[in-house]
C-alpha cells in the first residue's frame, strides 16, 4: 500500500477523469482529492436521470453535505 505522501505527490498538478462521481464513493474520491491533494482540475462525467438534468443532478451534487 502506497503512504498518503506518495498518493498525495503522484496526483500534485494532475488532471483527474471520474465517473460516478454523484455515487457514494464517487463523492468521497472527488473530496479526497480536493481536499488532500494539489490536483490541477476535475472532471466528471454525468449523465441525466429520469427527473433530473445534468445541471441539476451537478448543482446537487456541489451542495451536498460533504462539500
Amino acid at each position: 500500500m502506497q503512504s498518503p505522501q506518495t498518493v498525495r505527490k503522484y496526483f500534485k498538478a494532475k488532471s483527474v477523469l471520474l465517473t460516478g462521481a454523484t455515487g457514494f464513493f464517487g463523492q468521497f474520491i472527488v473530496f479526497k482529492l480536493v481536499k488532500l491533494c494539489e490536483v490541477a482540475n476535475i472532471f466528471v462525467v454525468l449523465r441525466p436521470k429520469k427527473n433530473e438534468t445534468v445541471e441539476q443532478r451537478f448543482a446537487n451534487f456541489l451542495n451536498s453535505e460533504i462539500f
